[in-house]
């Protein structure tokens, strides 16, 4: 008999954690800043400064 492929599963977005420096982000990632949800343009890792606001070529506010 031929073996049934293993069926791929997606990984699904979970909830928006709080931004940290120090994190690696990937595009698409969410992340909360003072009470605001930011989606991550380019992966990158978060560093004092980086702050969402401070970066709009790293962040868009959802």
């Amino acid at each position: 008999p031929t073996p049934t492929p293993t069926p791929t599963v997606t990984p699904t977005q979970g909830p928006a954690g709080n931004w940290a420096s120090g994190t690696s982000y990937g595009a698409g990632d969410q992340a909360i800043y003072n009470g605001a949800t930011y989606r991550c343009l380019q992966a990158h890792t978060a560093l004092t400064g980086w702050e969402p606001p401070n970066v709009p070529s790293l962040w868009q506010r959802v």
